[in-house]
């Protein structure tokens, strides 16, 4: 395709279905106007549609294509069980999933410092967390000690040490993913537009 580019960025993402819907942090698809999922197989997959998106929660869903790349198609992916924040308590043991710096699959563990910290840069309550998130794991899933997805991995305090946010999964499990959404191109030309009105 002669308007690809070579990738600019790399985050990290979840299935959440077997039909191909994932989670991912909104500033990782901010701008983009294409984009890949590559699974831990290193298989790699179009992004066909935005079906959520929040700025303000730094979340989005995408739809992705059930055929790869390389013109394979899958029956199904395998995904994780979203059960939010309703329930988690100061010194729950998570763990993070994510693709630190691109190097691939990588999981790190910890325990919740504070299930609903207030962060500037966000409009929900962050999970503050210590298991490890590097750049390229934004989007990742922040699962409790029985696989579930609380929230989604998103940053760090610079200034600290251990202490790591990530967004709760929650609003994703309360919207409507049956919309017909929007392309990547669409979201970055509606973000433009409301920048430019603002």
């Amino acid at each position: 395709d002669a308007d690809k580019q070579e990738p600019f960025a790399e985050a990290s993402g979840f299935f959440i279905s077997a039909d191909g819907l994932a989670v991912t942090n909104y500033h990782s698809i901010a701008g983009a106007l294409y984009a890949d999922a590559t699974l831990s197989t290193g298989e790699t997959y179009p992004v066909e549609r935005v079906l959520f998106y929040d700025p303000d929660i730094d979340i989005a869903v995408l739809r992705i294509s059930k055929t790869s790349t390389a013109n394979k198609t899958t029956s199904a992916f395998s995904f994780l069980e979203m059960a939010g924040t309703a329930d988690v308590r100061t010194g729950d043991t998570v763990y993070t999933l994510g693709n630190p710096l691109g190097l691939g699959l990588a999981v790190s563990s910890g325990i919740v410092s504070a299930p609903r910290r207030m962060v500037e840069r966000y409009a929900l309550p962050c999970v503050m967390n210590t298991a490890d998130i590097s750049q390229g794991s934004s989007g990742g899933a922040l699962v409790n000690v029985y696989g579930q997805v609380i929230a989604v991995t998103s940053g760090a305090y610079t200034y600290g040490n251990s202490m790591y946010l990530a967004v709760p999964v929650d609003p994703v499990m309360e919207a409507d993913l049956t919309s017909e959404g929007w392309t990547l191109a669409e979201v970055a030309a509606i973000q433009a537009s409301a920048k430019k009105a603002a």
